[in-house]
């Protein structure tokens, strides 16, 4: 289901209604230990304080790859031999992140042999592979990072991605980088670009503690207190409207895959009322049990899933009534309903794989951003009102990079045909590290 701006109007009426984005938050009423924005823990919140000011004033060079291959396997060597961590290759989907599985699982089909970190407390990040004599250590996912001209840090801030970006020509959204002590100046920004904006934690990913669409200082000095309780430092960025958000995930600067996120939605069939196919869409195997209505709660975050149960709060039933509906109501046949506004994996929201339908225009832009940036794995975040026309003639803007993209978003889309850039990965991992 590729879906068209067009199909949005009804969300759009929102705007004029006032409603504000915080509505749209999750509810963790009933799980006090855990943050209602991004579902980890608040003690978590400290450690991503810490990590960006470690990265704004411990700005550390690059190492070469054989200290960083020394260093990739010291620590997991230290925690085994002093028994506090154990490599493990009977792990599954459910204990480890899902692009590390999607990844690790390619690989077995290519007779490697693949082990995870366990720890006392569960399964880390760390993974290594044994291929023949030789021993591989990774996090996450192997990036080749040792072949590009810079650090991991270039792309996972935002404001240098999009200093960046603006160097080199991009498509961006206007903005700039505040402290947490800097609340006044952001305001006067916002009223400088103008209404509405956005405003994101200049670190951190997977749109958490992220608020779009700010219509007015209220909501803003609001949508500010949920980024810095992540992060010191946010961004205040021009909000582009009548686009959909897409992630290309570009592997050694040629392989593309791209996926449309969609706000959470059902389509009717004219049989069936909203709440029975919402119902019918949560229990889908391929949705995590994250969250269903307002103040209910099974666990923070999942792993074993791409997709999650529908969030049913305050937009929900705005959304309903601008339509006239209630959850009673039946949609008409092909009728898309959204039931939220932003497309947050976290509220529900699908993903479409559009790869086949993506311009080349568009195709030449990523990868040029890739090449730009000289990162070999890249998740990139872009707004387009079309993605099937070139990017020169809409509105267009790279939002951020990521460099350990979430390739399980392709692998697993809610709708279209599944790609595989797991394969692309391997294929890369055997070029430059063997």
């Amino acid at each position: 289901m590729f879906v068209g701006v067009a199909e949005l109007e009804d969300a759009l009426a929102l705007e004029a209604s006032g409603a504000t984005r915080e509505s749209s938050t999750l509810s963790f009423d009933t799980m006090k230990n855990f943050c209602k924005d991004c579902g980890y823990s608040n003690f978590y919140h400290l450690t991503t304080w810490l990590q960006d000011l470690t990265s704004r004033f411990l700005w550390l060079p690059k190492l070469p790859k054989k200290i960083e291959d020394f260093f990739d396997g010291f620590l997991a060597t230290v925690f085994t031999v002093l028994r506090i961590a154990k490599f493990r290759a009977d792990f599954t989907a459910q204990d480890v992140q899902l692009r590390s599985f999607c990844f690790l699982e390619e690989m077995k089909k290519r007779g490697v042999t693949c082990y995870a970190l366990k720890t006392i407390f569960g399964y880390t990040n760390h993974f290594k592979m044994r291929i023949g004599e030789k021993v591989f250590h990774f996090e996450m996912l192997p990036t080749a990072g040792f072949k590009s001209k810079y650090t991991n840090r270039v792309v996972d801030d935002k404001q240098l991605t999009k200093e960046f970006c603006k160097e080199g020509n991009f498509p961006i959204s206007q903005g700039q980088s505040f402290w947490f002590w800097q609340k006044q100046k952001a305001v006067q920004f916002a009223h400088q670009i103008g209404f509405p904006v956005v405003v994101k934690p200049r670190g951190g990913s997977v749109s958490r503690h992220v608020t779009t669409n700010i219509e007015g200082v209220e909501q803003l000095e609001c949508a500010i207190r949920k980024a810095t309780a992540y992060s010191p430092a946010f961004i205040v960025e021009k909000f582009i409207p009548n686009t959909f958000v897409y992630r290309a995930t570009v592997v050694d600067f040629d392989f593309v895959v791209c996926v449309q996120q969609l706000p959470a939605n059902v389509v009717g069939n004219g049989i069936l009322t909203v709440r029975e196919l919402i119902d019918k869409k949560n229990n889908s195997p391929n949705r995590g049990p994250l969250r269903s209505r307002e103040g209910e709660a099974s666990k923070p975050h999942q792993k074993e899933h791409t997709l999650y149960t529908i969030v049913e709060n305050a937009v929900t039933e705005t959304l309903l009534s601008k339509k006239g509906y209630t959850f009673f109501s039946v949609p008409k046949e092909s009728e898309v309903v959204f039931l939220q506004y932003d497309p947050f994996l976290k509220l529900g929201g699908d993903l479409v794989e559009v790869t086949n339908t993506v311009h080349p225009d568009n195709l030449t832009l990523v990868k040029q951003a890739a090449r730009y940036f000289d990162i070999r794995v890249v998740g990139i975040d872009f707004l387009a009102q079309d993605i099937s026309r070139s990017w020169k003639e809409q509105q267009c803007a790279i939002l951020e990079l990521n460099s350990a993209p979430c390739i399980e978003l392709h692998h697993f889309p809610s709708a279209g045909e599944p790609t595989n850039p797991a394969k692309a990965l391997a294929d890369m991992f055997f070029k430059y590290y063997t």
